[in-house]
């Protein structure tokens, strides 16, 4: 009898350990792969088109788009990295990675001139590109930190190269009317800048882009602290401050000096007056080849090695965060609180090239909550505002220990009220391999 009751014992202990949170959820070493991705928009969802009758409301797109104008938004930041974590112990972690993102503006008179004409905007106005950029960077990551009893302390170093960035935001698009003269004229101005790590020509060759890597690093450090102020709450701070730029020798641009442009008579489109109207005609069309781009330096043209470099950071944050879990890691539910500024300190470094202001502050947010059983097997709900995108994200996630994959899908939108729409996609797989 004592030998089955301790027998007895000891299976209710092994059963218990088994199913303890650390044994199947926390590992020591891990190599981890992560590949999110993401594209949406605030113009058109997927709800919009996907009917039996599919609409196209021009006025009510013009009233949604009244006080942001157009926005596109993508992005992605494939990584892997090997981590060291150890309870009451030493964090440390290398990782190496590939940050794309890419956004393009557009001011909302053209959507309000499709969708309620020209009522309310005179006879002339300006559609003008917002916040349209694109960065590519490649990173390394050196992490290192401390699991104390109630607190956990990480410092990460990262290495970037910056591979390509592009801004058009001075470009614009004008139409006028002319009452007095029955006329209408256009005028279209392209002011874009490509910075690259290597000319395009070298864009093939392997050996030129790690060269190119090596030849523009930057730095940036990051930190994060979380402390367990009670057995139910957690808080945290988080930061990244940018230090050296990366810096890109290499420019492509493309301007029309003066803008292309032109004027018709409307009396002359009309066949009215064909006399003057063929003169009127001929000076138009006369104009349009004088103006714009010459063939000889049309669209990227002939790559310009600087003199001084155009430098650029990663986005520098600052963010607060909370966890509130009063069941364990039964129900978990998170929020965070923050500012990004993309392009930090743009005039100020590149104040010997021209100084422009590309510095775009957002506020950053999110709220969620995840269901876990054991840690074994969970769901995440959240909804974030994060680099000026809404997400609606739902996530899974099993972890055996030995093995964790985590896959998520998201509804998202530069747009709030786009983003339970199907304005725009995301999607992220993680899988985490180690013991």
């Amino acid at each position: 009898m004592k030998k089955l009751a301790i027998s007895f014992v000891l299976l209710i202990s092994l059963t218990t350990a088994s199913f303890a949170e650390n044994f199947f959820a926390h590992r020591f070493f891990e190599i981890k792969v992560d590949v999110p991705v993401n594209v949406s928009n605030n113009i058109i969802a997927l709800s919009d088109i996907l009917t039996e009758t599919a609409i196209i409301d021009l006025p009510q797109i013009a009233d949604n788009l009244k006080l942001v104008g157009a926005s596109l938004k993508a992005n992605a930041a494939p990584t892997v990295s090997i981590n060291l974590d150890i309870p009451r112990g030493l964090i440390l972690g290398f990782s190496v990675g590939a940050e794309a993102d890419v956004g393009a503006g557009l001011s909302n008179d053209l959507f309000e001139f499709l969708g309620h004409g020209n009522v309310g905007m005179g006879n002339d106005f300006t559609m003008k590109a917002s916040n349209t950029y694109a960065d590519i960077f490649a990173t390394a990551a050196l992490k290192g930190g401390w699991n104390f009893k109630q607190s956990r302390f990480v410092v990460t170093g990262t290495a970037f190269s910056s591979l390509m960035h592009f801004d058009a935001g001075n470009s614009y698009a004008r139409i006028y009317m002319n009452d007095e003269e029955n006329e209408f004229g256009y005028e279209a101005n392209l002011d874009a800048k490509l910075y690259t790590s290597a000319t395009t020509d070298n864009l093939q060759d392997v050996n030129q882009i790690l060269s190119a890597i090596k030849g523009n690093t930057g730095f940036d450090i990051s930190g994060s602290y979380q402390r367990d102020l009670f057995r139910f709450l957690t808080v945290g701070a988080s930061v990244r401050i940018p230090l050296v730029p990366s810096k890109l020798n290499t420019a492509y641009s493309v301007k029309t000096d003066p803008p292309i442009g032109g004027k018709f008579n409307l009396d002359t489109l009309l066949g009215k007056d064909s006399e003057e109207g063929s003169s009127t005609q001929g000076d138009t069309r006369e104009e349009e080849e004088n103006s714009g781009l010459d063939s000889e330096k049309d669209w990227l043209g002939e790559p310009q090695i600087l003199s001084t470099p155009y430098a650029i950071h990663r986005p520098l944050k600052f963010g607060i965060s909370a966890d509130f879990h009063p069941f364990g890691t039964l129900l978990t539910t998170t929020g965070y609180l923050g500012l990004g500024f993309r392009h930090p300190f743009a005039s100020a470094i590149n104040q010997s090239t021209g100084g422009v202001d590309e510095t775009q502050v957002y506020v950053d947010y999110s709220i969620g909550g995840r269901l876990s059983l054991w840690n074994i097997l969970s769901l995440s709900l959240s909804h974030s505002y994060l680099d000026e995108i809404f997400k609606n994200e739902v996530a899974l996630a099993l972890n055996i220990r030995l093995i964790e994959v985590d896959a998520g899908i998201s509804l998202q939108s530069p747009s709030f009220t786009k983003s339970f729409s199907g304005a725009g996609l995301g999607a992220f797989v993680t899988v985490c391999v180690g013991f």
